[in-house]
């Protein structure tokens, strides 16, 4: 597993955090959740949402901020998403909802469609979505003339997940005190922002 990590750099669609029997540990806001990975299963790219609903956007200004439905995922299944806008516009990413992403002391850095030139294997656009805890995104039109759309392609992996803590038949204390211990492997996960609490 040691080849396996968030983040990680590659030509063509990039590799998963875990295979299958691996353990990892969500982090969702302020509680880790201790997993293993039941099946994963890969996603090729797709439109995940036009921010403008058909509608456009009108020259110098941002749309109101939008929630990513189609990045949701299932009860136990987490979403390891790299996505890039294909119309001209910078999208800000809040993760989840309410969460800003990019987010420097005094700016929120967007991304704009020219990502592909400069990070091609789109490392720094990479997202985990924890069930039905969904992204939003706000898109700027910069132009001095209206976007007839802003439409955001992602691609990715869904993995089921069975718990490991709790008091189901998969439940493992002994497991889940080796991995807080460093004893036993286990991949984390961040599928919020870490700027709370």
């Amino acid at each position: 597993m040691p080849d396996l990590y968030i983040f990680k750099t590659q030509v063509g669609m990039f590799d998963p955090v875990a295979l299958q029997n691996h353990n990892v540990c969500i982090h969702y806001v302020q509680k880790a959740y201790y997993r293993k990975v039941d099946f994963l299963e890969g996603i090729p790219p797709f439109q995940c949402i036009d921010i403008t609903a058909g509608l456009g956007l009108a020259a110098l200004t941002p749309s109101g901020r939008v929630n990513i439905v189609n990045l949701e995922m299932a009860d136990n299944e987490f979403g390891l998403w790299r996505w890039y806008p294909i119309d001209d516009a910078q999208i800000r990413l809040y993760h989840p909802a309410g969460i800003a992403k990019y987010q420097l002391r005094n700016l929120q850095v967007p991304v704009d469609m020219n990502i592909l030139f400069r990070d091609p294997n789109l490392v720094s656009t990479e997202i985990a979505v924890w069930q039905n805890n969904r992204p939003a995104v706000e898109a700027i039109n910069g132009h001095a003339f209206l976007l007839g759309a802003v439409r955001l392609i992602a691609l990715g992996y869904r993995f089921h997940t069975v718990d490991l803590e709790g008091t189901g038949k998969e439940a493992d204390p002994e497991l889940v005190n080796a991995i807080k211990s460093g004893k036993s492997p286990c991949t984390d996960v961040w599928c919020s922002g870490r700027g709370i609490g």
